[in-house]
């Protein structure tokens, strides 16, 4: 009996990306890409289409498509937050978007420059045009589990979210825990009846580790009949716009403890650890993921 497939999108190239005050060239972006490719990677967010000014790193995202050697089976998508980045995720030739607004009214200001009420309405507009214009459409909740400005989001308004978004017509749901204050309980629970909801609509989770609950909130997910996640190689990661921020639970180390659970996932690991661990030579720092540092260490046993 084949075990049961786990899939994770690599959100590096954008999340991880995003906040690093050292700007990464275009083309080492697309080198990465294509080398996540060849280590199994089905979809990859590439970048997202944000103004220049409020995130620097993400100003090359139409060069950075352009320069895409798709494959065939891989999804090659990227995160719009208005109608101005939808129109420029087509224009990149893009046939997937993550359309992403908040369940925080404080957040969503200071991310998008729109109330809950104006982000709503704006979602559906954004999710209108992609829809015409042949994109798949990745309806996504940030916040979901908690947030830095307001604290706890009742559980009640992420479920009326999910609502919306699947009223307007998506083709996969993302809740994301923007801030890394979700606990595995209340991940659990939450997730059991969004899965439910959707019916037979794709899932997909964004963690982050800010808490260090990033891995049991997996776990508690997986449980509760989550099968696709957002991980970021190295464990990169964070949003401008959140205080505290910090990175992405690790594509590599996601990966290694699915695989120790009886799941597939298709990736080689030591292929994203090299990548994981050539940008820590880059940055000159280490990174948040641990998994990076013991792969290819032939004094460490890895089961």
């Amino acid at each position: 009996m084949a075990a049961t497939k786990i899939i994770l999108e690599e959100q590096g190239l954008r999340d991880g990306f995003q906040t690093l005050s050292q700007v990464i060239p275009t083309q080492k972006k697309t080198e990465y890409i294509n080398r996540l490719v060849a280590a199994g990677l089905t979809r990859i967010q590439v970048a997202s289409f944000v103004h220049p000014k409020l995130v620097p790193q993400m100003a090359d995202a139409e060069a950075v498509c352009k320069q895409l050697n798709k494959k065939s089976g891989v999804v090659y998508s990227g995160l719009v937050l208005n109608l101005r980045g939808v129109e420029r995720g087509i224009d990149a030739g893009l046939d997937h978007l993550a359309c992403s607004i908040s369940a925080s009214n404080t957040h969503s200001q200071k991310n998008a420059r729109l109330t809950l009420d104006g982000a709503k309405n704006a979602f559906k507009e954004m999710v209108q045009l992609s829809k015409t214009n042949g994109i798949t459409v990745r309806g996504g909740i940030q916040c979901a589990f908690g947030c830095r400005y307001e604290g706890y989001i009742n559980e009640d308004h992420v479920l009326d979210m999910v609502d919306h978004h699947l009223e307007m017509g998506i083709d996969e749901l993302a809740l994301a825990d923007s801030t890394g204050m979700g606990n595995p309980k209340q991940l659990g629970d939450l997730m059991q009846k969004v899965v439910e909801k959707a019916a037979d609509i794709p899932v997909i989770l964004h963690l982050h580790n800010t808490e260090n609950k990033g891995y049991a909130n997996f776990y508690a997910a997986v449980m509760a009949g989550v099968r696709i996640f957002d991980t970021a190689f190295g464990g990169l990661g964070g949003c401008p716009f959140i205080k505290s921020a910090t990175g992405n639970i690790a594509t590599e180390d996601t990966a290694h403890m699915a695989h120790q659970m009886g799941y597939e996932t298709g990736l080689n690991i030591h292929k994203i650890a090299d990548i994981s661990k050539e940008m820590e030579i880059t940055l000159g720092h280490k990174l948040p993921g641990q998994l990076y540092q013991m792969v290819g260490n032939d004094d460490i046993k890895m089961i």
